[in-house]
């Protein structure tokens, strides 16, 4: 597995189209799935763009800080290309115009399971829905290319709007963590309370896990994958 990742996370610029995801709606290609490489570090419109949209939805993420072109950048060489069990994917419509970003996380290849990560759209793309599709797509390559039985998100129980798109993937909730708010040296994080379950002050936010298996979203796109 390992090596897969690396393959897609280090392959050129005149080998990136090769390691592209189509996302296809109705049999229709209608985008791509670009995997981030180092060649995007020397790309300062696209990591400006990254931070923006990082920016923008701070609010759906468990730590909230300052965002800066160059805390991306390093964030990206060091948590992204540099991570053995990550893969983070640049999502961009038919016009190749990045219009978002979804990854994995914390790929376990004994268990052959891992986290779906970093969903965001950043700007409204040609076709409407290509988010979904996109995550789709993920979906369908994690589990022909890297075997993957099961995929788990985490997500803060406010954000109905991404909860409502998992759940129609096939998502189910798994557990449910209490979260408090904390803020140190400018960075507010929402921490898992700890105080036990109806005890002491109410939580101010909760973090949901919810758990996809491979059969059961493979159910759900009528996909001929489940026949492999």
């Amino acid at each position: 597995m390992k090596d897969i990742l690396r393959a897609y996370k280090q392959a050129s610029v005149d080998e990136l189209p090769g390691y592209c995801i189509p996302i296809f709606v109705n049999g229709r290609q209608r985008g791509r799935l670009r995997p981030v490489t180092a060649d995007l570090l020397n790309r300062e419109d696209e990591i400006e763009m990254m931070t923006q949209w990082r920016e923008a939805s701070s609010s759906w993420f468990t730590s909230q800080f300052p965002m800066s072109a160059e805390g991306t950048k390093r964030w990206i060489k060091e948590q992204v290309i540099e991570a053995d069990d990550r893969i983070l994917f640049m999502v961009e419509d038919e016009e190749l115009t990045p219009v978002g970003q979804v990854g994995l996380l914390h790929y376990d290849d004994q268990a052959k399971e891992c986290e779906f990560d970093n969903l965001l759209r950043g700007r409204k793309g040609k076709f409407g829905n290509i988010m979904v599709y996109a995550l789709i797509a993920l979906g369908e390559w994690s589990i022909t290319v890297l075997g993957l039985q099961t995929g788990y998100i985490r997500v803060l129980a406010d954000n109905f709007r991404a909860i409502r798109i998992y759940q129609s993937l096939g998502a189910q909730e798994v557990e449910r963590i209490p979260l408090v708010k904390v803020e140190l040296d400018g960075v507010l994080r929402w921490v898992p309370s700890e105080q036990p379950a109806g005890e002491g002050e109410a939580a101010e936010r909760e973090l949901l896990t919810m758990r996809i298996k491979r059969e059961h979203f493979l159910q759900l796109q009528g996909s001929s994958l489940k026949k492999e």
